[in-house]
């Protein structure tokens, strides 16, 4: 489940366009959010944000994996709600 974290706080970056203000919404340090980040970055062999500027801004391989990342979030709140009503 760390991968689904990492991949909540890599789209939560997209979409707010800050690592500081995505670790501020997710109550964590900006300096985890970003190496997390770095981390899938470095595992996947990507570079998905360009850091150059004073914003992150999404590279385009990190604009197209970013819908794949969103898939995999929904698939596993979709297995997480479908088993808590099984239980």
């Amino acid at each position: 489940m760390k991968d689904v974290l990492t991949f909540r706080l890599y789209t939560r970056v997209a979409r707010l366009g800050s690592f500081s203000a995505a670790a501020r919404r997710l109550r964590r340090a900006q300096s985890a959010v970003s190496e997390l980040v770095s981390g899938l970055e470095a595992q996947i062999g990507v570079t998905l944000f360009d850091r150059s500027g004073r914003y992150p801004k999404l590279t385009p391989e990190g604009l197209v994996l970013l819908a794949d990342a969103r898939g995999v979030i929904s698939g596993v709140d979709f297995m997480k709600a479908r088993a808590k009503g099984m239980a």
